[in-house]
């Protein structure tokens, strides 16, 4: 079997700081020892972002902290508050036989509370798939239609064009919102062009897929110096990922029961995160050879991997949410628009920019409110009784209407 290397290579967890110790700023830290490195500028959710470094100055935990006013701290309600704060354990870090465990003992030191795994990408390094094919091979007989991918259906492309041929380095398969996202890239040419990694390199002197990890090279059986071309097929799970259900236990049988939650600990150990891989792997990697007018599940399985037979068949369950978003404001005010840039009425274009006005007021105060079907029908109303040139006293009707937007904000 080829060697492989299996890493975590990003880990970050959505928390609430305690609200009854300290604030969790960089002041907090640097009076516990920590060396942290301030940065200039937060982001779009949060004011706050340092780094937290260990004790020979390297990164070892970024922190974001301190909602922005009027942002996602009101538009999710219960969930993000003003003690939210997202961490992050630096790429360095990640690559540590012992990461989950020295990123969860930091969580627990500093009183933070987990709420849920915000991303997690899972990453195997080889040469050659299990089946001896070459991935830049396979990549090209893909793209060809040889082979045709079992879910994730959008799919990028990226490469060079060269007088010969089109030479591919990396394909991804996922939305960017998915809940599970898969990519294939050739990860030797990436640590060249952007930025070298000696962690990497020596990760794959330690699994044996280089020799000599400073000239990135290998032997071959005849002794023969070549340079691999190491290769990285990569999960990424996002926050909307729930845990683990068996869809069919050891004996085939049909089921669908909890087993494992999304969480640090499942994640702890090597073999936990190449079983969670595998696991991905074959639902989210999962190729069949191409053959018209047949259906996708009678065509042929391409098994590019040779994993451990598990005990049954586990695929992950999506989170749901308690309060999906609304858009009510928004898509309010954005008719509101259409309508005013398609009529030369004054009294209409004013009355459409009073309510445009109240639209992002209402969203400033991080409040959407929900129109009973009374107001829906007095907006109606005013928009028929102009469409239909009907002469009364518009500004009173828009002062109704003003009026019961008044009275919403101030149950709100």
């Amino acid at each position: 079997m080829p060697n492989r290397c299996i890493n975590i290579d990003w880990l970050e967890v959505y928390c609430q700081e305690s609200p009854i110790n300290f604030p969790h700023d960089a002041e907090y830290f640097m009076r516990k020892g920590y060396i942290v490195k301030v940065r200039d500028y937060g982001t779009r959710q949060y004011s706050e972002m340092f780094t937290i470094c260990d004790q020979r100055g390297d990164g070892f935990v970024e922190v974001r902290r301190k909602p922005v006013a009027g942002g996602m701290a009101g538009k999710v309600k219960g969930i993000f508050s003003d003690f939210s704060c997202h961490l992050k354990l630096v790429n360095r870090y990640c690559y540590a036989d012992d990461a989950i465990e020295l990123f969860y003992n930091f969580l627990k030191a500093h009183q933070y509370e987990i709420v849920r795994l915000f991303r997690l990408d899972l990453a195997l390094d080889f040469e050659k798939f299990d089946d001896g094919t070459k991935p830049n091979d396979f990549v090209k007989r893909y793209l060809k239609g040889i082979f045709t991918k079992v879910n994730q259906g959008s799919i990028s492309a990226h490469g060079t064009d060269r007088w010969e041929e089109r030479c591919w380095n990396s394909l991804s398969w996922g939305a960017p919102k998915s809940m599970v996202s898969t990519k294939l890239y050739l990860k030797t040419l990436e640590l060249k062009q952007a930025k070298d990694k000696p962690y990497i390199r020596y990760a794959w002197l330690c699994a044996g897929l280089v020799d000599d990890f400073q000239n990135m090279t290998k032997h071959k059986p005849d002794g023969t110096i070549y340079t691999p071309d190491i290769w990285r097929l990569e999960f990424s799970i996002r926050s909307s990922a729930k845990g683990w259900v068996v869809l069919e236990d050891c004996a085939g049988k049909k089921t669908r029961t909890f087993a494992v939650k999304h969480r640090l600990e499942s994640y702890a150990l090597k073999e936990n995160q190449l079983q969670a891989f595998e696991m991905l792997c074959k639902h989210y990697f999962h190729f069949k050879y191409y053959e018209s007018g047949k259906r996708k599940d009678l065509c042929k399985d391409k098994e590019l991997f040779h994993f451990h037979q598990w005990d049954g068949t586990y695929k992950l369950e999506r989170l749901l949410t308690d309060k999906p978003k609304d858009r009510t404001i928004e898509s309010l005010k954005h008719r509101l628009q259409n309508y005013r840039n398609t009529h030369l009425d004054t009294n209409v274009r004013k009355a459409c920019d009073i309510l445009i006005q109240a639209c992002e007021n209402e969203q400033l105060r991080n409040a959407v409110p929900t129109f009973d079907r009374n107001e829906h029908d007095l907006l109606q109303m005013i928009v028929s009784r102009r469409l239909s040139n009907y002469d009364e006293d518009f500004a009173t009707s828009l002062e109704v209407c003003k009026a019961m937007l008044s009275m919403q904000h101030e149950m709100w």
